[in-house]
């Protein structure tokens, strides 16, 4: 269902997802983000008749990678030739772009509780400001929602929270 497959074939989306799977830890990626925006991904023309490089071809996944440098050509065409198999499994179901849009944004949710969040509230609301708490929580409640004005809580972790605890990493007290 993350991908928007109308019915999971054993002999060959096995392979696709392990592929996705291994693509997926050549660079740093927030997997939130990228099957919201695989969901936007063009599936009805060929990939290979755009004449796009494989840069172009990942264009939309690109807000979901933390690291720039870690695009390197050889990810990009590791990418993008992944996305033509998608493309080419996708096209199997005969489906639109709508439906299958429609179909994993209702599996894949756009925001959820990021660590930097989490302790951005407590920070706050150690303080006594408890309204980042209300927000968050009016968000989650409808976690597969384009809320169009909640923007700020689908982006990925900003830079100051990469090695700040409680926003990249957490311990356990026990």
């Amino acid at each position: 269902a993350k991908l928007g497959l109308a019915e999971f074939q054993s002999d060959t989306d096995e392979e696709l997802v392990k592929e996705l799977l291994s693509m997926l830890q050549l660079a740093e990626t927030d997997m939130t983000i990228f099957y919201r925006q695989l969901a936007t991904i063009d599936c009805e023309q060929d990939p290979s008749s755009t004449g796009l490089s494989p840069r172009e071809r990942m264009a939309p996944l690109m807000e979901a990678y933390y690291v720039a440098d870690q695009l390197t050509d050889e990810v990009c065409e590791t990418t993008a030739n992944w996305l033509d198999r998608y493309h080419n499994r996708v096209r199997q179901d005969n489906t639109t772009n709508a439906n299958r849009r429609e179909q994993m944004n209702r599996v894949n949710p756009k925001y959820v509780l990021r660590n930097y969040l989490a302790q951005m509230a407590i920070d706050r609301s150690e303080q006594g400001d408890h309204g980042l708490i209300s927000e968050l929580l009016d968000v989650l409640r409808n976690p597969y929602d384009e809320q169009p004005d909640k923007q700020e809580f689908a982006k990925r972790r900003p830079d100051w929270a990469r090695h700040r605890p409680g926003c990249s990493m957490l311990s356990c007290s026990s």
